[in-house]
């Protein structure tokens, strides 16, 4: 195939949500069968290229904006150890270390900077804070993770950003960004890129200069497949190339069970697309076919089309092996996830299991929602019966799905769920909501777990003392749960790239 594959996001960030997922286990999936695609991101994010290594993306893998306009695109070259630093001079300066996070710089005992060392390094130049003569941060200095200074910006004295200027290698000024009050808020207001091919381009907006990054990176052949809604504009503004699909990852309508009304309401983020952008797009592509032909029947004149965006790549210790009474849920832990359900369930299956453990593994909608769960297990007196922790990767993730009797959803509406997806691959029983889309193509009721009708905790709360305390029932469902992850292999997801392949 002579086409090349853009996926359009916002960033890879140190705590993901499903969007970014797909959008890394399709770069994988992409790869491993020979086809042209990059993940494309907006955001400045200096951490990007430690980010990915954590999920086996490689630099090559990745395209940012900010690094294409900087010139840097590769992989981590350089360490920038402020001991060793043209930063400072040592025979006018003074490094004082404060612990492995921070270091003052000093000059005739006056403090002039703070440096601040770069996340899970020893030592490396994160940022610097250069103080004025009242002990204001007059500016500061963004060092990239590969080791240069990135970006420089300059502050008002009462802490609030001026403007500032993204670097090149070599400490050239590619780009400035002028921030102004709108109203009571302080917001980016202009982008200039300098000296960009011998001109001075402005944009108003980080958007409308990623519609022109986006357009310099395509060409005719180029195919964007849109993951983020909040970037369904600037994507329908590119017109290097009219290969151009929005890609969804929920249900598209507030009430999900309303998902089959054309009359349902859409959710505002999907608007632009649904209302104004729809001849921009050449499809929409779907985790489902049940999603697939609700938009269908909603757009008669729009093209449609039905992909897993999520692959199994191998399989892993069956479940059929744990003995323990642990269940799992693994995700965003945010309120429309519908968490707390979860945790209320916890003291009816204690009533008949009283050692039963529930792990939440994922990042947490607030600082706040985590203390108001914890306020409820507290209230339910089950602190020894749930931990709450961070979401895992790699084989810390691993070792918690390998001891997990039961994979456990409460969500009121997916557009798949990766999750569930991922617990097939570890063949674990799972418990989820019958909502749309995803659990019922994943869970085949009564064989791999169990689908239960939205709210019912009594139901759900049954099913899960049922599968925790039958051993043989565990057994057949976890044998079922790994039959069924084949449906997800990466091949058959693969072939269902191949058709899509052949409408382009």
């Amino acid at each position: 195939m002579s086409k090349k594959f853009l996926f359009v996001n916002e960033n890879i960030f140190t705590f993901n949500s499903g969007t970014e997922f797909s959008a890394m286990n399709r770069i994988k999936l992409f790869k491993q069968n020979n086809v042209d695609a990059k993940i494309v991101t907006r955001n400045y994010n200096p951490s990007l290229h430690q980010e990915i290594q954590k999920y086996g993306i490689a630099d090559d893998d990745i395209i940012n904006m900010y690094d294409y306009f900087q010139g840097e695109m590769g992989p981590k070259k350089h360490h920038e150890y402020l001991r060793y630093s043209n930063l400072v001079d040592k025979h006018e300066y003074k490094i004082n270390g404060i612990d492995n996070n921070k270091s003052y710089i000093e000059k005739l005992g006056q403090r002039v900077a703070k440096v601040s060392i770069f996340p899970l390094t020893v030592g490396e130049i994160g940022n610097v804070d250069y103080y004025d003569n009242f002990g204001n941060v007059s500016s500061r200095d963004v060092f990239d993770y590969r080791g240069f200074k990135s970006k420089t910006i300059y502050m008002h004295p009462d802490g609030n950003i001026g403007h500032e200027l993204v670097l090149n290698n070599s400490g050239d000024p590619v780009m400035e960004i002028t921030h102004m009050n709108i109203g009571e808020q302080l917001m980016p207001t202009m982008y200039k890129l300098l000296n960009y091919k011998g001109k001075t381009l402005r944009f108003n907006t980080e958007d409308e200069l990623y519609t022109f990054f986006l357009n310099e990176i395509s060409d005719k052949d180029t195919v964007i497949i849109n993951d983020r809604p909040s970037l369904t504009v600037a994507v329908g503004e590119v017109k290097a190339t009219k290969h151009k699909y929005q890609i969804m990852h929920n249900e598209h309508t507030e009430d999900a069970a309303q998902a089959g009304n054309p009359k349902a309401k859409l959710f505002d983020n999907l608007t632009p697309l649904f209302d104004n952008y729809q001849n921009s797009y050449e499809g929409v592509i779907t985790p489902t076919e049940a999603q697939r032909n609700d938009l269908a029947k909603r757009y008669p004149k729009m093209n449609f089309y039905s992909v897993f965006d999520a692959a199994i790549f191998e399989m892993h210790k069956p479940a059929s092996d744990v003995t323990n009474h642990e269940i799992t849920y693994m995700g965003r832990v945010f309120r429309d996830k519908n968490v707390a359900e979860l945790i209320s369930i916890i003291p009816a299956v204690k009533q008949t299991i009283p050692d039963v453990h529930l792990t939440m593994m994922g990042y947490f909608e607030s600082a706040q929602f985590k203390n108001e769960l914890d306020e409820i297990i507290k209230q339910l007196d089950i602190v020894d019966n749930v931990s709450m922790i961070d979401y895992k990767t790699g084989q810390d993730k691993q070792n918690v799905l390998e001891k997990t009797r039961v994979l456990v959803q409460s969500s009121k509406g997916e557009g798949l769920s990766m999750a569930l997806i991922e617990g097939l691959a570890y063949g674990i029983p799972e418990v989820a909501y019958d909502v749309n889309y995803g659990p019922n193509e994943i869970i085949d009721n009564d064989k791999n777990g169990s689908l239960i009708e939205s709210g019912d905790l009594g139901k759900f709360a049954s099913q899960v003392i049922d599968i925790l305390a039958n051993d043989e029932k565990h057994k057949q469902q976890s044998e079922h749960a790994i039959e069924k992850a084949d449906k997800f292999s990466a091949d058959n997801v693969m072939k269902q790239w191949n058709q899509f392949f052949e409408t382009i």
